[in-house]
């Protein structure tokens, strides 16, 4: 344990010279992973738009057969039965894929329709698909919707038939039945849906409402909005392309959003979601990354072995006897001397290196510690005042009360500053100012005690410390501080400067309990209401 510091030096130099080949390694399993990445969101792109096809392959359908019909729409608005019947006809011809065929009125009133008599009305003049077509006159694709008569859910598509003048005559409208939708959409889904493990497809509608699932899922029920809220968010924010995100069950997937088809009112009806864990795209992947790293590091870890324990044989031993010299120079004793002799071996000369330092810092050691001592004392005094500094106050407040706490005995503090000082500088300048202020301090130590505390506050303020002193010596010392400052007489320039006064806040502690902060904020609180009632004067604040 001793050479630990030396050891780990020499290991981390043969860790730099290996690192580059560890890195490189790592960065290259990290770009195949990353490629793996990108293949798998552009197949999970291709697999989005493959499903898109059979959902616009049924719009295009649905077009078709309401633009076929739009042909007989004359014959049809002649006679309701004979409306009815048609449209019964094209419902079996259909297979089952449209639940509904018929013909809505401008009012919203169901003129026929192939699933109910005609002695039923209804009326479906608030559904947003109807009146959508009739407002734009063009083909509509509705949302999810369950009818108010047969209960089924499924989406209706409208389109608009015009008269000679131009205005909507009527709304054809066919119902498409999701059952039948989903069940063609599970035999007919020839993306790898099924074989591809963790692949799950979704369509929803619009609104975000679930139309089908590939493979289904008790959470996402048909007409009910998915448990994903950030998917919603997306599908809302008409979002396409591929992303990351959580889904309702915590497991991270990629998702390849899909629009089929466009309403007039530029919204896509119908959106294809696929998905797929994120970790079993990239568990490949990361299974080589995994190795990779393992047996570089593991390698690493064999070389640095290998450099920790011949660093022992090939250069410990010599340093030892340098690290004991250095112990004896670091703990003062700068005759110690390696006595390597004269070769030019690097541990030699690192050796001679040594004794010539020793014998420098033997002739600097004695200067150091005059230095010291001087910035020591620059450090804590005022050079203007030659009084103790703002910094040496904090540190021996904070001592003082300690002991104060300790011994339960008082101690007070007593903050003043020169009355009108900014004004007495801008009269008579600033060389007059500290005139005053170098004054003032002779006439402070004058008043104070040998155990007081005496320090510059900073500006014009100034701070005296009182250990074992409550408030009836305190202000017998603030008196006679105010008399014998008032009684200095001064003159610059041939100039007398007139009275110097000063207003003087003082506060004690009796147990030690209050802080060094809590004492002088509450001085200083005092000083300021001895200026308010006039200056030139004593303030005894509360104690803290």
């Amino acid at each position: 344990m001793n050479n630990l510091g030396a050891r780990v030096r020499i290991v981390l130099l043969v860790l730099a010279a290996i690192l580059p080949i560890l890195a490189l390694t790592l960065y290259n399993g990290l770009r195949e992973r990353a490629a793996a990445e990108e293949a798998e969101r552009e197949k999970l792109s291709l697999v989005a738009e493959l499903t898109a096809k059979r959902p616009e392959q049924l719009l295009f359908h649905a077009r078709q057969l309401l633009q076929a019909i739009a042909a007989n729409s004359d014959e049809l608005l002649r006679d309701r039965s004979s409306c009815r019947d048609y449209f019964r006809r094209m419902a079996l011809e259909a297979e089952g894929v449209f639940r509904s065929l018929g013909v809505i009125l401008p009012d919203g009133e169901l003129y026929c329709n192939s699933a109910l008599p005609d002695t039923v009305i209804v009326n479906v003049g608030d559904r947003p698909y109807f009146r959508l077509a009739l407002e734009s006159g063009q083909f509509v694709v509705g949302e999810f919707q369950v009818g108010r008569t047969s209960g089924r859910s499924g989406i209706n598509f409208g389109l608009p038939v015009f008269d000679a003048e131009g205005r909507v005559r009527a709304v054809l409208f066919a119902g498409l039945n999701l059952e039948k939708f989903i069940e063609q959409g599970e035999s007919h889904l020839d993306h790898p849906g099924r074989p591809g493990e963790g692949l799950v497809t979704t369509i929803y509608d619009s609104g975000g409402l679930v139309l089908a699932r590939y493979p289904p899922s008790e959470k996402y029920m048909l007409g009910k909005e998915g448990p994903n809220p950030f998917l919603l968010k997306v599908l809302k924010r008409h979002q396409k392309g591929v992303f990351t995100a959580t889904d309702s069950g915590g497991v991270q997937r990629f998702y390849a959003v899909e629009h089929v088809g466009l309403n007039p009112d530029g919204i896509s009806p119908i959106r294809v979601v696929v998905s797929k864990p994120v970790d079993v795209v990239l568990s490949d992947a990361n299974g080589a990354l995994l190795r990779t790293a393992s047996g570089v590091i593991g390698v690493a870890l064999l070389v640095l072995l290998v450099a920790w324990y011949a660093s022992e044989v090939f250069v410990l031993r010599r340093v030892r006897a340098l690290l004991d010299v250095a112990g004896r120079i670091r703990a003062g004793d700068y005759s110690a001397r390696a006595g390597f002799g004269d070769g030019r071996e690097e541990l030699a000369l690192l050796g001679s290196a040594i004794d010539a330092m020793a014998a420098e810092l033997q002739a600097r050691d004695g200067q150091l510690q005059q230095a010291i001592r001087q910035l020591n004392e620059q450090a804590i005094t005022d050079q203007l005042t030659g009084l103790p500094n703002r910094r040496y106050l904090w540190d021996r407040l904070g001592a003082e009360l300690m002991r104060a706490r300790r011994r339960g005995a008082p101690l007070s503090v007593l903050l003043f500053d020169i009355d009108y000082f900014k004004a007495f500088n801008d009269r008579w300048g600033h060389e007059a100012g500290d005139l005053v202020l170098r004054n003032v301090a002779h006439a402070i130590r004058r008043v104070v005690r040998g155990s007081d505390i005496v320090a510059r506050h900073g500006g014009e303020e100034f701070v005296i410390v009182l250990p074992d002193a409550g408030e009836d010596i305190a202000l017998a010392r603030a008196e006679a501080l105010r008399r014998e400052i008032s009684a200095l007489s001064l003159t610059f320039g041939g100039e007398a400067l007139g009275t110097i006064t000063v207003s003087v806040g003082v506060v004690c502690s009796r147990d030690g309990t209050a802080t060094a902060e809590d004492l002088v904020r509450a001085a200083d609180h005092a000083m300021y209401e001895a200026k308010q009632g006039g200056r030139d004067r004593v303030k005894l604040a509360a104690a803290p």
